[in-house]
């Protein structure tokens, strides 16, 4: 069993046999939600620690990669060693006996609550959703700034959303209760929502001006957009939605111990700041993000972070209803 040492009164360490282990296997797989630009930022910094890791990235959508390594754990044959996805995906994993526990010290640094207490996943970085829009076809003033303005009859057929993330329906039914969140939801689904496959493609799209609106969308990618002059803003909602996306290593790994040594630069200072190059919010504490503007989000009280409890192949399903997608 690989585990981590205690070094000194400060720091911990990844045990020299497990470093040793991992230059044997040389190599490690990854699925991720991670578009690979960003994905090759932080892996520039995995190369220059660990020279010996070659990390093999697979980038697929939430829901994809769901149905992905399930099809391989029911099968007996999993490919993957290390999982990148959100908190509701993550679970459902750990429920379905996927993941292997790892415990790494690391973890104590991560903002609360953004680690299992069991140890079989631990948050890598933080994301809010809000309200996006395209500042040449949407005047600030005239920006919806609450879920239920997203129901305005001006809005019909002109509103871009994740068809691969259902955390805006886990939202709305942790906030308003099962029954008016479903309520909600199917009204909002009246509007004519605009399915776009990942939230790097939403912003493109928005941007573009293919749409004036974006809901549930990333404040990450929507401000790191915004900084390089394209036309478009955010504004939170209240409350504003909050998750982590996490990563955990498979119990059947065949690459266990770079399987490990990747959890644990994800979650180290170093593995956060190079996160925060790729644009990401880092949810270990004393990391800043990429904006001011974010991490003043991140010290409101106006958020609701999201508890992603259930089943997660229920949320899918009653978010490709609202959707219409069969």
């Amino acid at each position: 069993m690989f585990v981590l040492v205690f070094v000194n009164s400060r720091a911990w360490a990844i045990a020299p046999e497990v470093i040793e282990q991992a230059k044997k296997e040389g190599e490690v797989v990854l699925y991720t939600t991670m578009p690979v630009a960003e994905f090759q930022i932080f892996n520039q910094t995995v190369k220059e620690k660990y020279p010996f890791l070659n990390v093999h990235h697979v980038r697929v959508n939430s829901g994809s990669q769901v149905s992905k390594v399930m099809l391989e754990h029911r099968s007996g044959k999993i490919q993957v060693d290390v999982i990148g996805n959100n908190l509701a995906a993550m679970r459902y994993f750990k429920e379905q006996n996927v993941l292997a526990k790892v415990d790494s010290a690391e973890a104590a640094q991560l903002v609360k609550g953004a680690a299992d207490p069991d140890g079989f996943w631990a948050g890598i970085t933080s994301e809010f959703y809000i309200s996006a829009y395209n500042t040449k076809l949407i005047a600030q003033d005239k920006a919806p700034r609450g879920f239920d303005h997203y129901l305005d009859p001006r809005f019909k057929d002109q509103i871009g959303v994740n068809r691969g993330v259902p955390d805006g329906l886990i939202g709305m039914l942790e906030i308003r209760g099962e029954q008016k969140g479903l309520e909600y939801m199917r009204r909002l689904g009246r509007q004519g929502l605009r399915p776009v496959d990942g939230f790097s493609h939403m912003t493109n799209l928005l941007a573009a001006g293919e749409y004036p609106l974006a809901i549930f969308m990333q404040v990450s990618k929507i401000d790191a957009m915004k900084k390089r002059g394209a036309p478009v803003n955010w504004l939170p909602t209240a409350p504003t939605m909050a998750t982590i996306s996490c990563v955990g290593v498979t119990k059947s790994a065949a690459h266990p111990a770079a399987g490990r040594l990747l959890m644990d630069f994800y979650l180290s200072a170093e593995g956060q700041r190079a996160l925060v190059r790729a644009g990401k919010i880092p949810a270990r504490r004393g990391v800043k993000s990429p904006s001011e503007d974010i991490d003043r989000l991140l010290d409101s009280a106006n958020l609701h972070v999201l508890k992603t409890e259930g089943d997660y192949s229920r949320y899918m399903n009653l978010y490709n209803e609202v959707l219409g997608i069969k």
